[in-house]
């Protein structure tokens, strides 16, 4: 090999040596500079991230107030802060409220506060955390709220929302507890979206283990094991409009609800069915349901003492169950009961009979 080359390459190792050398001297700095370089640009890009945020949540205020008051509904706070500093709330409101515009049927539900945090990371979302205090009015009647979490949870922002909600051991002072309760509401990926008649979003409603006051007049037990509800939204829903419209359009394009199932255990009665609701223009509802259930006749009877119902088409529906009602085991206490039940116009039917008329009793 020439000398010349031979020089090179002792050259070039003589090199490459004291890289590695000073590679090892100074590996801490090196990667010192390499961990804050992504520590302060993460931190830069988060807080970017979380100011576009506070640009958007502000904006929509106004908007989300106005989708409350066209179902007739208010939103009010005492305080709102932003903080666009990773690591901190992005909002705290102060002492909010979501209360009804009807006089006639009011209510009022707040908090001592609200705090909502975004994730650094991935996809937009957002988590409101509710404070553990609060409070609950109905009929001039205040009770005081306590729970052990509840949280709004919001994925998916800036393209089809999903909603979960998730409350556990809300306490209701002097009325009732609920042990928990879960609400949920997202897109359906199952199948194609824009085909008609196929499920555009789904949803869930579970309510189990709520003890009400003895104290109160309501029928069956003061124990709930469970409500719980599945529903799918049929045809498409924009949420490029307001509420409103985007409900009106929704119905006109024939959307409606499907409940494939339907679970009540509040003892006597278990009930299990499904069925559906339709919409007409006045956005009133007309709900029709296929159930099976045990406990039917008793719940219809506690009903009657309490005067929830009161007309002769009530005598009429317990002789048509009782001739229908029969023993599904040879154990059972309860007789079991397949019927149709429905709600339109102000009107509950059992049987197509109707036995509560809340028009008539408004009217009166």
């Amino acid at each position: 090999m020439p000398k010349v080359f031979t020089k090179f390459f002792l050259h070039c190792a003589d090199w490459i040596g004291k890289l590695r050398q000073l590679f090892k001297l100074k590996i801490g700095a090196i990667l010192s500079f390499v961990f804050s370089f992504i520590l302060v640009f993460s931190c830069l890009y988060v807080t970017a991230q979380r100011g576009i945020m506070v640009k958007k949540i502000r904006k929509s205020i106004p908007e989300i107030i106005t989708s409350f008051n066209e179902i007739g509904l208010d939103f009010a706070y005492d305080n709102i802060k932003f903080n666009p500093v990773a690591f901190f709330p992005l909002m705290k409101i102060d002492n909010p409220q979501l209360y009804s515009l009807d006089e006639n049927q009011y209510w009022n539900l707040q908090f001592d506060n609200i705090k909502i945090y975004t994730n650094l990371l991935g996809s937009p979302q957002l988590q409101i955390k509710f404070a553990n205090h609060g409070s609950f009015s109905h009929n001039n009647t205040l009770y005081d709220t306590t729970s052990d979490k509840t949280i709004l949870r919001i994925n998916d922002l800036l393209s089809q929302p999903e909603f979960l909600i998730r409350s556990e051991k809300f306490n209701i002072k002097n009325l009732a507890l609920f042990n928990n309760v879960t609400f949920w509401l997202k897109p359906s990926h199952l199948n194609d979206t824009n085909a008609k008649g196929l499920p555009f979003y789904q949803s869930l409603i579970e309510i189990n283990n709520v003890s009400i006051n003895g104290m109160i007049n309501y029928p069956l037990s003061s124990h709930i094991k469970n409500i719980s509800a599945k529903a799918d939204i049929i045809g498409n829903f924009s949420f490029d409009n307001d509420l409103l419209t985007s409900v009106e359009s929704w119905v006109k394009n024939g959307g409606f609800m499907d409940i494939p199932q339907l679970i009540v255990q509040w003892s006597p009665l278990i009930l299990v069915g499904r069925g559906n609701i339709h919409f007409n223009k006045y956005l009133q509802p007309t709900i029709n349901f296929n159930t099976s259930s045990k406990g039917m006749l008793k719940l219809i009877k506690s009903l009657q003492e309490i005067s929830f119902i009161n007309n002769s088409n009530v005598y009429v529906a317990n002789i048509l169950l009782s001739n229908k009602a029969f023993k599904l085991n040879p154990e059972d206490e309860e007789l079991t009961i397949t019927t149709p039940i429905s709600y339109s116009d102000g009107k509950i039917s059992i049987e197509n009979l109707v036995i509560k008329d809340f028009d008539k009793e408004t009217q009166q």
